[in-house]
């Protein structure tokens, strides 16, 4: 990232150029202090820097680059957090699980090409994104999945956004990594500004109605959340073989069961569909009957990690996924016939049924308020709430080098 950087801003590409220890001038509360040689990350529309506000608490400040262009689109970004911080107090415990803006204004900067602003946007700090972290144990999944789900609770009803882009990239570890954050809202907006706009999800977390043009609300965020709990489960992107809208749409029906009529009358399903059925990439025609759902449970079963409650000897693990890859679930089904299920296959039980209930028909899928409600996240507890990390000091700068021809300084 900061190559990247360096090369972008030698070719007057927009982003600020700052070092250890600039001021980022323009807040009413204070400038902020860079406490890094390099940067957090850079995007297309911006650069993040690490930054000491005035009480020396860590912060991520995102600049958006110079250009009128960027500044225009980044102006609707912070109209959305502004709104979502504003209402924090009326759902405080979800609203902790969004990454809300902290402070916003512009820094100015003085160059010969003349005054540049930038537009500036303070967040907490956060770590590692669910995407680098990968797989991980049910117990952990659980808790971060009841987090996902109470902070779009929190954008859909109090705030009334639809956020557009949830998927592990956009879903940040507090610094303690207790608690996961849903940040980037470049996308987020309300209900009736989705229906005309067919780009509104990265291609994997995609949901059915977006693709076929049929109206879509906030249950699009409730499909994306879904496809990221299952990849917490079993380490893996769900649609990931998918190149192209069409191939997404066929995998979802052979693993989430047929689109239903109503959606069939989508401004764009006629691009997928006639009245034989689907046209697929290989321009066969598929009937609607030959696609069935799956039980997401057997698609997690052989994968899930049980963590410490795992009760499974290596043989029994190794089993399941041999049942597994012939496509069947004889095996886990027989072992727990005989013996029951443990306390954690019910705890996964419970999690495939909260990702059958968020299925292919907007109609029947369920909203984040009521994902929040299922028996599955009653007896998980919220992390508590924590302070901002201390910024680190700033290294004390060396004196200047003597020039060649002084005199050696005296010991004292």
């Amino acid at each position: 990232a900061h190559q990247r950087l360096h090369e972008a801003i030698e070719r007057n590409e927009g982003y600020l150029k700052a070092h250890l220890g600039y001021h980022i001038q323009g807040s009413e509360v204070g400038p902020y202090t860079v406490v890094s040689h390099e940067a957090l990350g850079v995007g297309v529309f911006s650069v993040v820097w690490p930054c000491a506000d005035k009480d020396n608490k860590l912060v991520a400040m995102k600049v958006i680059r110079h250009q009128d262009h960027f500044r225009k689109y980044a102006n609707r970004e912070v109209e959305a957090l502004q709104k979502a911080a504003g209402l924090r107090d009326q759902d405080p415990e979800s609203a902790a699980h969004v990454a809300l803006l902290r402070d916003s204004f512009v820094h100015k900067v003085s160059s010969p090409q003349g005054d540049q602003e930038y537009l500036c946007m303070c967040f907490e700090k956060l770590e590692s994104n669910l995407r680098k972290i990968g797989k991980q144990p049910l117990e952990k999944v659980l808790q971060f999945g009841k987090q996902i789900m109470r902070a779009l609770r929190y954008l859909h009803d109090v705030v009334q956004i639809v956020h557009c882009d949830v998927k592990p990239d956009n879903l940040l570890l507090r610094w303690d990594g207790l608690a996961v954050k849903l940040m980037d809202f470049g996308t987020a907006r309300p209900s009736p500004e989705l229906q005309s706009q067919d780009e509104l999800q990265p291609l994997f977390y995609r949901a059915p109605e977006v693709i076929l043009g049929c109206t879509r609300g906030r249950k699009i965020d409730v499909w994306s959340a879904a496809f990221t709990i299952y990849e917490l489960t079993v380490g893996r992107i769900y649609l990931r073989n998918c190149h192209t809208p069409r191939e997404v749409l066929e995998e979802i029906m052979q693993l989430r069961g047929p689109v239903t009529k109503e959606m069939l009358q989508g401004r764009l399903a006629a691009a997928y569909f006639n009245a034989k059925g689907f046209h697929t990439e290989k321009r066969e025609v598929v009937g609607l009957d030959s696609f069935t759902k799956r039980s997401m449970f057997s698609e997690l079963a052989p994968y899930a990690d049980y963590g410490n409650e795992s009760k499974k000897t290596a043989e029994e693990q190794a089993r399941a996924q041999l049942s597994r890859l012939i496509g069947a679930t004889t095996v886990v089904g027989a072992a727990m016939k005989r013996t029951g299920p443990t306390a954690a296959e019910k705890k996964l039980k419970q999690l495939a049924e909260l990702l059958d209930r968020s299925g292919v028909d907007p109609q029947q899928r369920l909203t984040a308020a009521e994902a929040c409600e299922l028996e599955v996240f009653k007896a998980v507890e919220l992390p508590p709430m924590v302070d901002l990390q201390e910024a680190p000091p700033l290294p004390e700068e060396a004196p200047p080098p003597l020039p060649p021809d002084a005199p050696p300084a005296r010991a004292e």
